[in-house]
């Protein structure tokens, strides 16, 4: 059962919010279509705290969501949904005014008015650039990202000089939209100004550096004070604590099974910054970690499953591999690479096969693309089994398709989105 819990608060947030603005008075006549739009205004607030909230990367995310990773695709509907807010505020709020000119209201002049103006084309400036951003890497996406704080405080300071209502005062509606504005704004400033001084409370120092396949980098770590406790499957965000290393806080899979005192990331370069890791880290330099985050976990699945992994993807799987497989679990691990240049750990993979854990490895440039018929021929059963896969979207997307069309009695695939654009 998926975890609902941040699905559910945020609708509960939505519902507390409409019934306190019902019961909510306004310290002039207004019509009420200007009602309505302050109200829509409202729930901009309420989207736009969780916003700011999903991207402190709080610990408790991976709860409320069912993973860190999962609750960056509540991020995006939820700046989405704000936005259309906006605009809806933007013209009901003309309508509404309209409506009381023509009824003979006489409104005074809003200096707080052109802020709210300035914070919506704000918004839709930066969310343009980060749309085009994702053509970027991630780290300039993230330098981008942290400008979005401009236009919330526009909005804000729009909010608390335009209202209508008494803002500050003890009404559940005041109360009520001033808590939603403080989790905002706390997790603002945490999130710009703290997160990469607080968060990387871990430190580990190179031990040793190998190149597992080709552009890819094996970095194992030893610890400098207490261990990060975590499951394999986990993923946590590392950055290097060397000047010399422009390389600053990524997400990555850990690539090994707990082990004391230690911790490991496999690395393939796909950018200028993994690039520059490769190029500058050394044996002895320091690095930091925050996390773990993640709840792909194999032991929560049924006992007959099915993993696949495709180039990089294997590391969760990996680690899962090196947990020591329960006896009553029937796993049948995929995995497929390009060429055995590019297969990182096909050896001691084949190594850990036992019973129940038979590992199957598909090299693509002997045997095309891995397909479910040729999943398939080794795995025949009826009884209910889960799949987790960890690889290129499309090729999950792909087998997913595929899986639905066959024999096999599929009863849930699990895969993270570890996408954080």
């Amino acid at each position: 059962m998926k975890k609902k819990s941040g699905i559910l608060i945020i609708l509960l947030s939505i519902v507390i919010t409409w019934i306190v603005w019902l019961f909510v008075k306004p310290t002039r006549y207004i019509s009420t279509m200007t009602g309505y739009s302050q109200l829509l205004a409202s729930l901009a607030l309420v989207a736009f705290a969780f916003v700011n909230f999903i991207s402190t990367r709080h610990k408790s995310l991976d709860y409320l969501f069912d993973g860190l990773d999962k609750s960056y695709i509540y991020h995006k509907y939820l700046s989405i949904s704000a936005l259309i807010l906006v605009f809806s505020h933007n013209i009901t709020i003309g309508i509404g005014k309209d409506i009381e000119r023509a009824a003979g209201i006489r409104g005074t002049k809003d200096p707080y008015a052109m802020f709210g103006s300035f914070s919506m084309f704000l918004f839709v400036l930066f969310i343009i650039i980060a749309i085009l951003g994702k053509k970027l890497n991630y780290e300039r996406w993230k330098v981008i990202h942290k400008f979005m704080f401009i236009p919330y405080a526009f909005g804000l300071y729009h909010y608390y000089g335009s209202a209508t209502y008494p803002v500050f005062s003890m009404a559940p509606y005041s109360i009520w939209l001033d808590i939603i504005n403080c989790l905002g704004i706390i997790s603002v400033i945490y999130s710009i100004f703290f997160y990469e001084k607080i968060s990387f409370k871990y430190k580990f120092k190179v031990k040793r550096l190998e190149t597992v396949a080709t552009g890819t980098l094996e970095i194992t770590g030893s610890a400098l004070g207490s261990d990060m406790e975590f499951k394999p499957g986990q993923f946590a965000f590392l950055k290097t604590l060397d000047k010399g290393n422009k390389f600053v806080s990524h997400p990555f899979t850990i690539s090994e099974a707990p082990k004391k005192g230690e911790i490991q990331f496999t690395i393939k370069s796909l950018g200028d910054h993994t690039k520059a890791l490769f190029d500058t880290l050394k044996v002895g330099d320091e690095f930091a970690v925050s996390g773990p985050h993640g709840t792909f976990n194999y032991k929560t699945g049924m006992k007959n499953q099915i993993w696949i992994a495709g180039g990089i993807g294997v590391t969760p799987l990996r680690s899962f591999a090196q947990d020591n497989v329960k006896k009553d679990f029937s796993v049948d691990f995929f995995y497929a690479y390009n060429n055995a240049e590019e297969g990182a750990y096909a050896d001691e993979l084949q190594s850990l096969s036992s019973d129940n854990l038979r590992v199957h490895l598909f090299n693509s440039k002997e045997k095309g693309f891995l397909n479910v018929d040729e999943i398939c021929k080794d795995v025949n059963t009826k009884e209910k089994i889960d799949v987790y896969f960890c690889g290129p979207k499309p090729m999950r997307a792909s087998l997913m398709k595929q899986f639905k069309n066959s024999n096999l009695n599929v009863a849930n695939f699990h895969y993270e989105q570890f996408q954080f654009k």
